[in-house]
């Protein structure tokens, strides 16, 4: 940068700003949807199936989104997200590809006709797609089993090229020995794991048949050999919504089984029953309840009409149809009696659905700790307080008592999941969602229909649900409130304390002007005068101390600070900016500044040692305003666009710098907060205009959230010391100061 002296700028610090002070108020800033963020490429997310999405800050409010053109048949599987398109599957064998951003129909693809007539009983028909597919993504391939009709009809597993408009690339049959298709079904959602497609099956409705269960591990290799595992005891179908688990540390399939038919109660051994498969599928342990007989499979109340939950390597969840939760250990099943919890010395059932013992529950379950988020027929949705060290459950009786929660009324909902602080279930009074901590309402959309047992998917802040032959799409926000005012640039903020944050505009007399909170209130607007042509920056380094740095009409670098009861007055600092500056301090009496000159938008830093300032070339091209923070003493972390539009890091680590690119496609600058040691979260606007957050834990950067909304300039955040909480600062539609807040990484 080059230096030289310059004349005092004509600070007009008389001149009124066009600003008053308002009273606080929501604003609903609703996004433009235009990102590509997220995944949900199975059942319920993970191998896991625990429903959960913990890379979103907590959702304020919902808007409705999308809703896609109507597909050729009815959808009860879960859809799929993946590198920015929502896929659905139909009961006509029909996959279908949507934009996630705006729900364009992207391509379609027929795998052959669906069977329509010859089974022994059901009530599905046609019987085309019904279990949730999985996602490949390193093959990127989409797994889908359909009934194919023809002389002989079968189940074939299909592998779709998503890169090739759905090009098949897989058509394996699934016809082992002793396998008869008009009483088995496929129902449940499939998984992938070890080089196997896992595809469980059940009866069809009725249970006509000495059927059995099964699950048949096919290849993605192509191969045609096929492992199989097959219950000992007839019924014991794997049916479930929810399909197979698998465990990531061993590669071992988990699936429940149930369905009480004539002579399939009558032995002990796989029904009613959690087994442990190996990876192709030798049966290794099973666990059944002490009283499977009598309570579970002669009244037909089955243990598998849900998938279980696997809640760490050593802790599974299961309940079904009698109302019963089990805890288990995966790696030691037990055989009958043989769970952690309830106890099995004087066994008792616990209950999860305020003792309902008569379909109780089906699908799936969700898990976000410490809770176990159970649908319960007719009586809404149950969170149930796990204690997984001594494993327990808060048990859900009549009362079903905290720290256990209940929520929804009668309503009969589908199986839950949990993204942004939130619980998700689906109805056919529509969308719900509830603070997954409380069970507070947080949303409740307008009423629309669903079949049974379907499930949302989330990714990027979306919720997707299948409604019958469409997807419907709901966008996550924040809640803004008004500050008041109207600001011409964008703010910036400062904290020396949990209760004290500054927050610094420019108002519409081009003049520096500032509110404050001071833990219970904002106080009202305060002129400190001057002409700024960019972005202010604010910073404190310590109680009552808060240093100001903006850009003059000279273009210069120019600085005021407050001890906490006086201003000083306007400093030059020399310089030639072609940006805004952005300020951080890692001790008392220590300020870095970083701007852009004129040597082709190089990144410079200012930098006060306690005694004097000196300047520093940190090279590189930036695009936009930078956005600094200090995490920790010596440690200083600067964010800028490059010229690929990305986010690109510089890192002062005590000894020298480095660059990192961390991608994305910023449309503003960025602005960053630390909320602990070596913790960062990095904030700037996205080709939706919306705000998105990308969080470094100490250890690696976690993925982009996107927080929405619209807006026009660079967005202002600020950690409180001894919170982790980030304050959000920008500016609204009709040019007045908002805020939110963030969780901080």
């Amino acid at each position: 940068m080059r230096l030289r002296g310059v004349l005092l700028i004509a600070w007009l610090a008389t001149l009124a700003l066009v600003v008053f002070s308002i009273p606080s108020q929501s604003v609903p800033i609703h996004a433009r949807l235009a990102a590509v963020s997220g995944a949900w490429t199975q059942y319920h997310r993970d191998d896991a199936h625990t429903g959960n999405d913990p890379t979103l800050g907590s959702v304020s409010f919902v808007s409705t989104g999308w809703t896609s053109a109507a597909m050729d048949g009815e959808v009860f599987a879960s859809p799929l997200i993946f590198n920015g398109v929502v896929y659905a599957a139909t009961l006509r064998n029909t996959v279908y590809a949507f934009n996630q951003a705006d729900g364009t129909l992207l391509w379609s693809k027929n795998v052959g006709a669906p069977q329509t007539s010859g089974w022994g009983c059901g009530n599905i028909n046609p019987t085309g797609i019904l279990g949730t597919p999985v996602i490949d993504t390193a093959a990127n391939r989409i797994y889908v089993v359909a009934e194919i009709t023809g002389a002989t009809p079968t189940y074939h597993l299909f592998g779709l090229n998503l890169a090739a408009s759905g090009n098949i690339v897989l058509d394996t049959p699934i016809a082992p020995a002793g396998f008869d298709w008009r009483i088995q079904q496929e129902r449940a959602a499939l998984s992938l794991g070890n080089g196997y497609v896992y595809v469980p099956f059940g009866g069809r409705l009725g249970d006509c048949g000495s059927y059995n269960g099964w699950v048949v591990g096919v290849p993605t290799s192509g191969s045609a050999t096929l492992n199989v595992y097959k219950t000992a005891d007839l019924g014991s179908g794997l049916w479930g919504a929810g399909g197979v688990v698998i465990d990531d540390a061993t590669g071992n399939v988990f699936g429940a089984t149930g369905n009480g038919v004539a002579g399939g109660c009558a032995t002990t051994g796989q029904n009613d029953a959690v087994v442990r498969l190996s990876p192709t599928l030798s049966l290794l342990d099973w666990f059944s309840p002490q009283d499977w007989q009598a309570t579970w499979c002669q009244p037909d109340q089955d243990l598998g009409s849900a998938g279980p939950v696997l809640l760490s390597p050593n802790l599974m969840f299961q309940s079904g149809k009698a109302g019963g939760g089990f805890l288990l250990n995966p790696n030691n099943l037990g055989h009958v009696n043989g769970q952690a919890f309830p106890s099995p010395t004087n066994y008792a059932q616990a209950e999860v659905c305020f003792g309902n013992h008569s379909d109780a529950t089906f699908g799936s379950f969700a898990y976000a700790a410490p809770f176990v988020y159970v649908e319960c027929e007719g009586r809404g949705i149950v969170a149930l307080n796990v204690n997984t060290g001594a494993p327990s459950f808060t048990q859900c009786n009549a009362a079903c008592p905290a720290p256990n929660w209940h929520a929804g009324g009668s309503t009969t909902f589908g199986p839950p999941i949990v993204a942004a602080g939130a619980v998700w279930a689906v109805s056919n009074n529509g969308l719900t969602a509830w603070n997954a901590s409380t069970g507070a309402l947080i949303y409740q959309s307008a009423a629309f229909g669903i079949n049974r047992f379907v499930t949302p998917a989330e990714a990027g802040g979306q919720v997707f649900v299948p409604s019958h032959t469409v997807i419907r799409s709901f966008n996550m926000n924040v809640t803004w409130n008004s500050l008041g005012g109207v600001i011409t640039a964008g703010p910036d903020a400062s904290s020396w304390g949990s209760t004290r944050t500054d927050v610094f505009v420019r108002g519409t007399d081009n003049g520096l002007w500032y509110r404050t909170w001071n833990g219970t209130s904002w106080g009202g607007w305060v002129s400190l005068g001057g002409i700024i042509t960019a972005d202010p920056s604010a910073v404190s380094w310590g109680p009552n101390r808060i240093d100001v740095f903006v850009r003059g009409t000279d273009n210069a670098l120019w600085h005021r600070s407050s001890d906490g009861t006086t201003w000083s007055g306007w400093e030059n600092l020399g310089g030639i900016l072609t940006s805004a500056p952005d300020a951080a301090s890692w001790g008392a009496n220590r300020l870095d500044v970083f701007v852009t000159g004129t040597d082709n938008h190089g990144l410079w830093q200012a930098t006060w040692n306690g005694t004097a300032w000196s300047w520093t070339s940190l090279g590189g091209v930036a695009t936009s305003n930078p956005g600094a923070v200090a995490s920790t003493t010596n440690r200083l972390d600067v964010f800028v666009r490059g010229t690929d539009q990305g986010l690109w890091q510089s890192s002062w680590n005590g000894t020298s710098w480095s660059w990192t690119s961390l991608g994305g496609v910023m449309t503003s600058g960025p602005d960053a907060s630390s909320c602990a040691a070596g913790h960062l979260d990095v904030f700037m606007l996205g080709t939706d205009q919306g705000i998105w957050q990308r969080g470094f834990n100490g250890t690696a950067w976690g993925g982009w959230n996107a927080l929405r909304g619209q807006f026009t300039v660079d967005p202002g955040a600020v950690c409180p010391s001894g919170t982790t909480t980030v304050q959000l600062f920008e500016r609204g539609p009709d040019g007045s100061l908002l805020q939110s807040s963030a969780p901080g990484t």
